[in-house]
Order: C-alpha cells, then sequence, then structure tokens
C-alpha cells in the first residue's frame, strides 16, 4: 500500500513538472495571445506580443512563425515596407542556414525592394535566391522569371533575353520552360523585334506538355503579331482557334470585332478570246 502511495505522488510530481515547465516558457502567453490576435484581426496587438515573443524568447520554437507574422503585418496591414525590410534582413540573418526558408525570405524581400523603387537591391536580392535555389528547378525557374521581369521594367532587354533564356534551358519540364519562352517572345515585342518573337514562339509551340491556357495565350501574342504585319486573315484565324481555350474569351471577341474586314481581291481580267 504505501509503495502504491509513493507511486501516486511521483507519478503527480512528474505531472507538475512537466506542467510547469510547458506553461512556464517565458513568452507562452505572447505567442498564444498574438495568435488569438492576429486571428481576431486585432494586428496591432498581435504585432506587439510577437515582438515581444522575439524579445523574451531566443532561443524559441516559434520564431519563424513570428517573423513570418511581423513582415506579413508590415507589408500587407500597414504597408510599411521599410519595416519590413528591416525585418526581412534580420529574418535573413537568423534563419538563413536552410536554403529554402533563404529562398522564400530573400524572394520576399526582392519584392519589397521593388516595390521601393530599389531595382539594384531587388535584383542583389534575386541573385542570393538564385544561389540559395540550387538543386530547386521550381525555385531557380521563378526566381530567373521575376529577374527577368524586373530587368524589362529597366529596359535591360540583353539581361531579359540571357536571363529568360538561362530560365528556359533550366526548366525541369515543359510548362515551366513554356512561362519562360512566352515572357522573351513578348519581351521582343515590346521593342519590336517581331522576326525574334515569332522564332520563339514556333519553340514555344513545338512543345507537348503544356496547358491549354498557355498554348492560348502564346497564340494570343502569335495574332498580335500578324496584325503587325498587317495579315488580317491570319489574325482571325489565331484568334478564331482559341475563342474557346484564351482565359478571357470576351477580350479575343472584342478582338475579332474590330479587326478589318479582308476584302478579297479582284480576280484578273481575263482578256476575250479573238
Amino acid at each position: 500500500m504505501r509503495r502504491i502511495l509513493v507511486l501516486i505522488l511521483l507519478a503527480a510530481t512528474v505531472f507538475a513538472v512537466a506542467a510547469c515547465s510547458s506553461s512556464g516558457s517565458p513568452g507562452r502567453e505572447d505567442i498564444e495571445r498574438a495568435r488569438d490576435s492576429y486571428s481576431k484581426g486585432f494586428y496591432l496587438e498581435a504585432e506587439k506580443d510577437y515582438e515581444r515573443y522575439l524579445q523574451v524568447e531566443p532561443q524559441g520554437k516559434f520564431r519563424k512563425e513570428a517573423w513570418d507574422r511581423l513582415a506579413e503585418i508590415a507589408v500587407s496591414i500597414k504597408g510599411d515596407l521599410d519595416r519590413a525590410v528591416v525585418l526581412l534582413e534580420a529574418m535573413y540573418l537568423e534563419l538563413g542556414d536552410d536554403p529554402d526558408t533563404a529562398w522564400k525570405i530573400m524572394f520576399q524581400l526582392g519584392e519589397v525592394y521593388s516595390e521601393l523603387g530599389n531595382n539594384p537591391k531587388a535584383i542583389e536580392c534575386f541573385e542570393k535566391c538564385l544561389i540559395h535555389a540550387q538543386g530547386n528547378p521550381e525555385h531557380t525557374y521563378k526566381t530567373q522569371l521575376r529577374m527577368a521581369r524586373l530587368y524589362r521594367n529597366m529596359g535591360s532587354y540583353d539581361l531579359v533575353a540571357g536571363t529568360l533564356e538561362n530560365c528556359a534551358d533550366s526548366a525541369a519540364d515543359d510548362e515551366a520552360k513554356a512561362r519562360c519562352l512566352y515572357e522573351l517572345a513578348q519581351s521582343y515585342t515590346f521593342i519590336s523585334s517581331w522576326s525574334q518573337a515569332s522564332k520563339t514562339l514556333d519553340s514555344l509551340l513545338r512543345l507537348k506538355h503544356i496547358s491549354d491556357e498557355t498554348r492560348a495565350l502564346a497564340i494570343f501574342l502569335q495574332a498580335d503579331i500578324a496584325e503587325n504585319d498587317r495579315d488580317y486573315a491570319k489574325t482571325r484565324e489565331l484568334l478564331e482557334s482559341i475563342l474557346h481555350t484564351y482565359p478571357n474569351p470576351k477580350v479575343v471577341e472584342t478582338r475579332l470585332a474590330n479587326l478589318p474586314e479582308v476584302v478579297p481581291e479582284p480576280l484578273p481580267l481575263v482578256p476575250p478570246r479573238q
């Protein structure tokens, strides 16, 4: 009987210690309160508690969650991009040892710098993304695609072409390759390099395993090229072929309605027989 009582007391002590260790974490209340406030839309209160959690829990297991939420509140809720830069750079210093996490942080930081109009810093972030993306074709493809669009906004079309060619070469599947080629063809049209755009689209449409939507986007761009060449019959033929596969059929219908009518050339006059 005495032995049973001792065992009961020992078990009670173990449970009490476990309860104290789990609830006695310095930032436990902060993280729980932050989550509750965030779920209810009280973002400023959540922000304060996430910050407090980071201060009191230097080795806490929820630190990534706190950093993520703080960055999200800064960007999406408060629109405070300067604060977002500070948060993401600090987050990168702490969590950048993991390639996947480092890529995500740097990609987000690149987007923030781009929104701030600081293109050199944005490019620097995306270059770091490429380093962290080694061995991950999906991350490499997304980074190169984003860098190319940024170069295009900067007017650096030589860098656009080089980046998108690398993007297509390193793509893991036909769909990713097609997206890179589509962006390349579109970029060529922006500088009126119509023949290069047409060749790129031909390469894209030879790919077998691409979605109907991607194929339709490429054909729509072919129609733009044909219309620029004033080949309205070909333009109409291309547009009609994607009436049911283009993401926004109304756009195709409007283009068709506004196309000039193709007037057939008159037959040559045959001189009467003598």
